[in-house]
């Protein structure tokens, strides 16, 4: 049960994260919700539609995060973590994540707008060359986010297993 109310909480913290940066990408540029997904709800307001799709795209890894935590947390010899123990390290990976989504933005827009990154395929045509920085701050936004929340996910496995040996290992010496 620990488990699955670990998941949970990933996947409600970091999906409403990834909700709140979809929105943020698609005011800065609309485009990449307009002409750079598929048509699948074509008619909603562009900042519904980057919410949605930026929610949609951390539910994967969101979910995978949160299964790594709960077996780390609740798998093997040592006693189990509760859910309870994570409650203020998810809301602070969130703040990691904001962090590194914000300085990857950055970074690509001033890539694509000194000429060190460029954007290509069927968007290079359609989207304004002067909108190219705008895109490309999104993209990089967002795989600032899911790159942070990868590592950052298998770091807290790590340690809260860690952590877990030496809750029993204090246990033990009572």
């Amino acid at each position: 049960m620990e488990i699955a109310k670990l998941v949970l909480l990933c996947m409600v913290t970091l999906c409403g994260y990834g909700g709140v940066l979809g929105a943020v990408s698609a005011a800065l540029c609309p485009e990449a919700f307009t002409l750079g997904r598929p048509p699948s709800f074509e008619h909603w307001p562009v900042l519904a539609l980057g919410a949605t799709w930026g929610a949609f795209d951390l539910l994967i890894p969101a979910a995978i995060a949160g299964v790594a935590l709960g077996l780390a947390a609740n798998v093997g010899p040592h006693p189990a973590v509760k859910t309870s123990f994570f409650r203020r390290m998810i809301p602070g990976l969130v703040g990691l994540m904001a962090l590194i989504s914000l300085l990857g933005g950055v970074a690509g827009f001033f890539a694509t707008r000194h000429g060190m990154h460029r954007i290509t395929g069927p968007l290079k045509m359609t989207l304004a060359p002067e909108k190219h920085p705008l895109l490309a701050a999104v993209w990089w936004s967002s795989l600032g986010a899911l790159l942070a929340l990868f590592a950052s996910a298998m770091i807290l496995s790590a340690w809260t297993w860690r952590k877990r040996a030496q809750i029993e290992e204090m246990l033990r010496n009572r």
